[in-house]
């Protein structure tokens, strides 16, 4: 379970919910390529205090903001998979497409 330290006070991310999976599944899917760096620090930043329920996102350590991140997403978006995973019909479904 990733944590996240913001002054002094550590926060862990609790299991995803749908709504917490579909926030990262939709941020990463946005188009970000017109983004300067500092509006996708501040967008990271964004969603990882929405993910940790940290008040202010200004609060957290700029070198936390990207791995932070990466750490949260990655955590959420496996969570979802692996019990997809365990469909019946996921290996029967998985031979077809190849």
């Amino acid at each position: 379970m990733p944590v996240i330290t913001v002054k002094g006070k550590e926060y862990k991310l609790e299991r995803p919910t749908m709504k917490m999976w579909r926030r990262v599944a939709e941020y990463d899917n946005m188009d970000k390529e017109s983004w300067d760096f500092i509006k996708l620090m501040d967008e990271h930043a964004k969603l990882l205090a929405e993910l940790y329920g940290i008040e202010n996102a200004d609060d957290i350590d700029p070198a936390d903001v990207v791995p932070g991140y990466m750490e949260a997403a990655t955590w959420v978006l496996n969570i979802a998979n692996e019990k997809l995973k365990k469909l019946p019909n996921a290996e029967a479904e998985a031979g077809e497409e190849k």
